[in-house]
């Protein structure tokens, strides 16, 4: 299999569309972070896409040579990981392809927090993050999107709501820690409400060393524990 390119770039209109996803989590009850927060003061909880626009305009105006060089540097870094670790990842999520996908962009976003698309085939990075973070976004954020491409249909089909995929989802996300600590320095973390969940995912795939057996005790956890869910998840 040939595995996707990845490539860093700044679009504004990406920007706007990963702030838009803050926003809507936002407004399901997540608590703001910094950014998104200066957003709201500046253009309300509901602001249009043209006020998103204006306040990126002046948060940007003059500084591009900073979104440049971010984007250069974790372009730079990326290209010696990106070999290994999408042979690793297809070997150890057990994926059969790569579902067509050749290019995957990762846009760097205002925001803290990052979003993905995946029939668009992107995902966002953060200006707010050091190039070894935005690193790790990009393994987690790519996780994502292949798991929803395999493995989103195998846990519907074991009887999980669609808002508990969304936590084994995220919670699985904690085998990076494990899978690819030689070039990690952070440490996904993941969200609160999903740290007994993460702690188990990783003892079950340190026994059986299978991401598919592990997958299937996590279904059975969740649905005995579909509380264990972030309340404005979607």
């Amino acid at each position: 299999m040939k595995a996707p390119k990845v490539l860093f770039n700044y679009r504004q209109e990406k920007d706007i569309e990963n702030i838009i996803i803050g926003l809507e989590t936002v407004s399901r009850g997540r608590q703001p972070d910094k950014e998104i927060t200066e957003i709201i003061k500046h253009c309300g909880p509901r602001p249009s896409k043209i006020d998103i626009q204006e306040y990126l305009k002046h948060r940007w105006e003059g500084k591009e040579k900073i979104l440049n060089f971010i984007t250069s540097q974790l372009q730079e870094y990326w290209n010696t990981i990106e070999e290994d670790y999408f042979y690793h990842l297809t070997d150890r999520m057990q994926l059969m392809s790569f579902y067509n996908i050749n290019n995957l962009t990762g846009f760097l976003s205002t925001r803290y927090g990052c979003g993905y698309k995946i029939d668009a085939e992107w995902f966002a990075v953060s200006v707010h993050h050091s190039t070894l973070r935005n690193a790790l976004i990009a393994m987690h954020e790519i996780m994502h999107i292949f798991f929803h491409k395999q493995w989103w249909q195998f846990c519907a089909d074991k009887g999980v709501p669609a808002k508990n995929i969304w936590d084994i989802k995220e919670a699985v996300t904690v085998l990076l820690n494990l899978w690819f600590k030689d070039v990690l320095v952070d440490i996904d973390l993941g969200y609160n409400e999903h740290t007994e969940l993460r702690h188990l995912i990783k003892e079950w795939f340190l026994e059986n060393r299978n991401f598919e057996k592990t997958l299937l005790k996590t279904c059975d956890y969740m649905k005995l524990h579909p509380e264990k869910s972030p309340n404005w998840s979607s």
